[in-house]
């Protein structure tokens, strides 16, 4: 496996993680909306998705080892295309014509910086 493959790869799993800890906390604060942050703090579930942040970070961390930044980091942006349909599907509720506008849109930038940002890698004199 090539290392821009696992870089690729590397960051899709960040994206992926990173829209579940973000859908997750989004349901817990609006599940409880007053309570404060100590309360949340106190919630198991609370935690697990604090986790799965900190394991996002590291998978980007480490996507950077095998990638450049110019491919790894848009590709963080995926992380708004996954929470979109997932937030929807754990709301139990259909993803609007508006969001699906919006994560196509995202889509079509990402594809637009991918390709501006790729290229030959610069020279050192």
């Amino acid at each position: 496996m090539s290392a821009a493959v696992l870089a690729v790869g590397l960051s899709l799993v960040s994206a992926v993680a990173y829209a579940v800890a973000a859908v997750a906390q989004e349901r817990l604060a609006a599940r409880r909306p007053d309570t404060g942050a100590l309360r949340l703090l106190g919630s198991g579930a609370w935690w697990w998705s604090v986790s799965l942040n900190a394991a996002g970070a590291l998978l980007h961390v480490a996507a950077l080892k095998y990638g450049p930044l110019t491919v790894v980091q848009p590709l963080g942006a995926l992380t708004l295309v996954a929470a979109v349909p997932l937030g929807a599907r754990i709301a139990g509720r259909p993803v609007g014509s508006a969001e699906w506008r919006g994560t196509g849109l995202t889509l079509l930038g990402l594809g637009a910086l991918l390709l501006t940002a790729t290229g030959p890698a610069p020279t050192t004199c």
